[in-house]
């Protein structure tokens, strides 16, 4: 079905709708903090979920509403659904079901309380439904034509907002790999002794490094994103992180505010370079720094005993890790020759 660019959302409906996202994001966080500070919670109705599910609701409620107001001007109900915004109905469709099936989970089996919590079936059908439903202003300007290859910061509020909404629910998932709290730095590393736990530590460090570059590299190809939207997306993710711990560790906002800034500045920097240019050096200097500093910090607070092969290795790894998911978002051009023939 052709996209009616006709019933786009307007920039304040795609913003309202952001901050509705904004708000069952900080209501999942809430409710995360509560996980972790409060382990002897032990009951499903509690503040920080009725602030989540608002959150939900709120969008759920806004969503019908847009699509009440353009059903006079379409063919059909569905029809009226927004550009953009189809896989929102199903995503909030997806997250209700969970919801209710989240309710009776923790009726039969209790409340999680650590990693199983960010495991549990109806926890990720609930991440699979919110994600999809948040990421709506993204889609619509990816697929509107009217949108601007290089917009402005303001034109491009929503979909960066969107962005980081999206990528923070995903760290949040990821929090048992959370590379920022990478708390097995501060052990002494001894060979065959504590590998695993070394093993941790560097692994968490590139699941982080895949959620803030893969954010970086969806944007850039679609877009020319203005300067700042990096600082604001990974000021958004490094904050929420943070909360979930009280902000007791502060690194946490300091570092990914650095990478953000990087890729902000590199991207700058190499503008009017082909696109697959700037994804390289986004995926190799952004990790660069973003954990130089995430390492420094982590060395000031509690005191670093990896060896260097270490504890610069994972930086360097993390470094390759951007630079290979920029090829794989950017690839290099097939020769013409070795293009599959059409039937």
């Amino acid at each position: 079905m052709a996209d009616n660019y006709e019933l786009r959302t307007s920039r304040s409906e795609d913003l309202t709708f952001v901050a509705c996202t904004v708000w069952l994001i900080i209501g999942l966080g809430l409710d995360g903090w509560a996980h972790r500070t409060r382990p002897e919670l032990e009951s499903f109705f509690t503040p920080w979920h009725a602030v989540f599910y608002a959150g939900f609701t709120a969008a759920a409620s806004w969503l019908t509403f847009l699509v009440y107001r353009r059903a006079p001007s379409a063919s059909s109900l569905t029809g009226a659904i927004p550009p953009g915004y189809e896989l929102s109905v199903v995503g909030l469709g997806v997250f209700a079901v969970g919801g209710v099936g989240d309710a009776i989970w923790h009726t039969i089996f209790g409340v999680e309380s650590s990693i199983d919590a960010l495991l549990s079936p109806t926890h990720l059908l609930m991440l699979a439904g919110g994600t999809m439903a948040a990421s709506a202003p993204v889609r619509a300007a990816w697929r509107d034509p009217s949108e601007p290859t290089s917009p402005t910061f303001g034109r491009f509020v929503a979909p960066m907002v969107s962005t980081a909404v999206v990528a923070s629910a995903f760290a949040f998932f990821f929090l048992y790999g959370n590379g920022f709290n990478n708390w097995p730095m501060q052990y002494e590393y001894i060979p065959f002794e504590s590998e695993v736990l070394a093993a941790y530590g560097v692994l968490a460090t590139q699941v982080s490094t895949v959620i803030m570059i893969g954010s970086v590299l969806l944007l850039l190809r679609r877009w020319n994103p203005p300067f700042g939207t990096f600082s604001v997306v990974f000021g958004v993710i490094g904050p929420f992180m943070a909360g979930l711990d009280g902000f007791t560790f502060w690194w946490q906002i300091i570092a990914p505010f650095v990478g953000g800034v990087t890729a902000d500045v590199v991207l700058r920097v190499t503008a009017g370079r082909s696109r697959r240019t700037r994804a390289a050096a986004v995926g190799l200097v952004t990790p660069l720094l973003m954990w130089a500093v995430a390492s420094l910090a982590l060395h000031t607070a509690w005191g670093i005993l990896w060896p260097p092969e270490l504890w610069v290795g994972q930086i360097v790894m993390a470094m390759l890790v951007g630079f290979v998911l920029s090829l794989l978002v950017f690839p290099p051009p097939v020769p013409a020759s070795d293009r599959p023939r059409a039937d």
